[in-house]
């Protein structure tokens, strides 16, 4: 990497955020007004003194969306903001001192959010190597947490938020959105109602995947804590290529797209077929496109089976069915219904239902799913996306990643998390945590 180079992407993080935050005049277009008043009608049933006190941790990418919704929904009040770079969660406080009139506390620690005993809740949208130990200590905390999917990247941390949650009588709910989206109720309705059906094969693929993992070594960054950013994960030096593309790497996440969709779509899989622990899980693929040397899968085939039901797994660098650039099938006895997050389609024609159109996803911060979890903070019930249900949802395609690695057939034994008489495989469950980090 060329210094002009160097310097502009360094540029870009400090200077450049800004842009990259969406805190320009067209920022809330991502809303219409029918969602806004949505949230607002939903909202007027609450007191004031019945809001939730908010603090959101992870202020880029996905938690801006997060930032921009909740800044609109009078259920809750943003009290902080935190990130390990200040030139993230800067300029997010700047836009809603401006534009909303709020002006939350900002942190580089997510610890002295913690300790604040006027904090509710609190909403982690970090990179996935954070999600686990963050939702844990805010359980110990006495906070409720809503977490980003997937909730976690190996099945031994996944384990150890549920108990958490349970332990310390905390709300957990996972972002996997979809649960309170009406396209997909209505499309569960179909399925639960026998329509197309008894269902005996069911499938979930994405058709975007890849992440350049090629790196260049640099500074930190002025006003980034690049050790915090690390936290567990082995300590490396800093590139922007790490900290800007961190999914391409499992010491953040697991397998790219495997995780990051598949968590959401064989949450919807699991949902349909009333199963959510696969017996066994076999898988083929590789980075075929950039080369040797990379975490991230590029192109991945897996099979999963559950009593009763077949499931297929697939990201390729393209893939479209049915018009759908990713989503879910099911395929029962009478016919096969295709759904994602704009319509769903029956098959055959015969069956009478024709293509259902939803209302347009206006962003991935879904506010229904905002105020699932504000509820269930008043009332104590689990909500839709309950951290259990979405643990089950992510360890799906953690097994999958750990059958491509092993490269054989694994068998699952749901109730205990281990695999059948396989230690090898079992080595994969865990993760070795960087001190002074630990679960």
């Amino acid at each position: 990497m060329d210094d002009k180079h160097r310097r502009f992407t360094r540029r870009k993080f400090l200077t450049h955020s800004a842009h990259s935050l969406g805190i320009g005049a067209g920022a809330l277009g991502l809303f219409s007004s029918r969602t806004a008043s949505a949230a607002l009608s939903a909202a007027r049933r609450v007191a004031p003194s019945e809001r939730v006190r908010l603090a959101v941790i992870g202020t880029g990418g996905m938690g801006r969306r997060h930032v921009e919704a909740l800044s609109e929904n009078p259920q809750c009040e943003l009290v902080a903001l935190c990130d390990v770079a200040v030139g993230r969660f800067m300029p997010v406080r700047e836009w809603l001192d401006n534009n909303k009139g709020i002006r939350p506390d900002t942190y580089q620690d997510f610890r002295r959010v913690l300790d604040r005993d006027d904090v509710d809740a609190i909403l982690v949208a970090t990179p996935d190597h954070w999600h686990p130990l963050i939702t844990i200590l805010g359980c110990q905390a006495g906070k409720d947490v809503y977490v980003e999917k997937p909730a976690c990247t190996t099945v031994a941390e996944g384990r150890a938020m549920v108990n958490a949650a349970r332990r310390y009588g905390r709300v957990v709910q996972l972002g996997t959105q979809q649960r309170n989206m009406e396209i997909f109720q209505r499309a569960m309705n179909i399925v639960h109602e026998g329509r197309i059906g008894k269902v005996t094969t069911a499938a979930a693929w994405v058709g975007v995947n890849g992440w350049r993992v090629g790196e260049t070594y640099e500074e930190v960054p002025r006003g980034l804590d690049w050790d915090l950013w690390l936290g567990p994960a082995p300590k490396v030096p800093f590139s922007m290529e790490r900290f800007g593309g961190w999914m391409g790497w499992h010491d953040y996440a697991r397998g790219g797209q495997l995780t990051n969709w598949g968590t959401h779509l064989l949450d919807v899989v699991h949902w349909g077929i009333g199963q959510d622990r696969p017996i066994s899980v076999q898988a083929l693929g590789g980075s075929y496109r950039l080369g040797v040397g990379q975490d991230n899968y590029d192109c991945m085939e897996a099979t999963f089976e559950y009593p009763g039901c077949i499931v297929s797994w697939e990201q390729r660098l393209s893939d479209t069915r049915e018009n759908k650039g990713y989503g879910i099938s099911f395929y029962g006895e009478q016919g096969a219904l295709y759904v994602d997050r704009g319509t769903i389609v029956v098959k055959p024609d015969s069956l009478g239902m024709k293509e259902y159109i939803g209302e347009p996803e206006k962003s991935w911060a879904h506010p229904p799913h905002h105020n699932d979890f504000f509820d269930c903070i008043r009332t104590r019930r689990r909500p839709q996306a309950d951290i259990e249900q979405g643990v089950r949802s992510t360890t799906a395609p953690l097994l999958a990643g750990i059958a491509l690695k092993t490269r054989r057939k694994l068998y699952w034994n749901g109730d205990a998390e281990r695999f059948v008489n396989d230690p090898q495989a079992d080595q994969h469950l865990s993760r070795a945590y960087r001190a002074p980090w630990y679960i």
